[in-house]
């Protein structure tokens, strides 16, 4: 089965909105199995659509396509569909009046410019929107299968596990099982795992395995496709052995677990509590660590300081290195709240600041526990937004690493 994403819409051309749904989707459609083999982007422009529509129904059976389903009269998904397809505009009562009845539940009249949005391609099957007003719709001609949400992620994400996989997954019919798995990585870049992985990524194997970069952190996904479970679990473990192997204490995750909760069960696992002191990250290495639920049991709490704050704990100032700062943080921070492990974050260097000897993206952190100390000069990419987040995750993976060197060293199973 080849699938093809239309996305559609002047924020997404212009660059003022990234494109999520088309990732989404990929992800959920490979899971069928269906091969993706196009996503495609216009804007609201009926020449554009028109050719958008041309160009993804040569290439694929079925065809996802978000966006341009409002009320408004830059919204011209449903028109240029009609079109398209020489099919007539034909309005929904069912789902005129499930808009009718969603404006009353919040106590207002439906205004009539949303009257358009129960309007869909006549022979469509309707696909109910519980999360907004616009219905999304199903066509089946000519042997492809065209399903159309609003470009909203929410909404799209409902209709997508309400009906359109669900619509698929009959399609592709008895006889094919698929598995996913997901080890998340953490501490190796992504072009380091790719060297270690490489016989497993070579295309058209089954499993399929994809690489998934969020900040630090890389998602390696494994799709198998066969007969029965039985095949495909044999499948997805047979490449989990030597990809465990390969990636080793790097992996912090097998059941979709990201770093803050890794970090937050080991700390619970052990009775443990975390404190933090922040400079360069103005607080969100805490907001990180009170991320996961329950965080009253392992986090004590976060001081934010300035630069001069940071190094006044030793009467250099600022003659105090920066490796000294965010240890002089870190043993504060534990001492200051009684917790166990004490996290200090250092400055962010940023282009005004920086110099030969202190580059661009650099940042110091340090953990302290119990009095044992660790520290790391790290170094980021990125505008000063990103590498406060990079740095932020970077504190929250030392003192994972820290605590398994621990278990490591005293002989702890994993």
């Amino acid at each position: 089965m080849k699938a093809a994403i239309l996305a559609i819409g002047d924020e997404l051309t212009s660059g003022y909105r990234l494109d999520t749904n088309s990732q989404y989707i990929s992800r959920h459609l490979a899971t069928l199995p269906a091969d993706v083999v196009l996503h495609l982007t216009v804007g609201d422009d009926l020449a554009a659509i028109h050719e958008g529509l041309r160009i993804v129904l040569e290439e694929a059976d079925v065809l996802v396509v978000t966006g341009g389903l409002g009320p408004t009269e830059d919204d011209m998904t449903r028109q240029a569909l009609a079109a398209y397809l020489n099919l007539d505009l034909v309005e929904d009562e069912e789902a005129l009046e499930r808009m009718r009845a969603r404006f009353a539940h919040r106590g207002r009249t439906m205004p009539a410019s949303n009257r358009i949005q129960a309007q869909v391609p006549a022979g469509s099957t309707i696909i109910q929107n519980d999360r907004g007003t616009a219905a999304g719709f199903y066509l089946a001609v000519d042997g492809k299968h065209i399903f159309v949400t609003p470009g909203i992620p929410d909404e799209m994400e409902g209709m997508l596990q309400g009906f359109i996989l669900p619509r698929l997954r009959e399609l592709v019919g008895a006889g094919h099982c698929t598995r996913r798995a997901a080890l998340k990585v953490y501490g190796l870049p992504e072009s380091e795992i790719n060297e270690r992985i490489r016989p497993l990524l070579a295309r058209g194997r089954n499993p399929l395995l994809g690489l998934l970069p969020h900040r630090g952190t890389i998602t390696v996904e494994v799709v198998a496709a066969g007969p029965t479970p039985q095949a495909v679990d044999a499948l997805v473990e047979a490449d989990l052995v030597p990809l465990r192997a390969a990636l080793g204490r790097y992996v912090i995750s097998e059941d979709e677990r990201e770093l803050p909760q890794v970090v937050a069960d080991l700390l619970v696992e052990r009775g443990w509590t975390i404190a933090t002191a922040e400079f360069g990250t103005g607080g969100l290495l805490a907001a990180r660590l009170t991320e996961p639920e329950g965080s009253r049991r392992w986090f004590r709490r976060s001081i934010v300081l300035d630069a001069e704050l940071a190094a006044s704990g030793e009467s250099e100032g600022d003659d105090l290195p920066d490796e000294e700062i965010a240890l002089t943080m870190a043993a504060s921070a534990r001492k200051a709240t009684g917790a166990d492990v004490g996290v200090g974050v250092g400055e962010v260097v940023v282009p005004a600041d920086s110099t030969p000897q202190r580059p661009y993206g650099v940042v110091h952190v340090a953990v302290n526990v119990r009095g044992q100390e660790i520290t790391r000069r790290l170094s980021f990419n990125g505008d000063r937004a990103s590498v406060r987040e990079w740095a932020a995750d970077a504190a929250l993976g030392l003192v994972r690493l820290w605590m398994l060197e621990q278990d490591e060293g005293n002989g702890r199973a994993q």
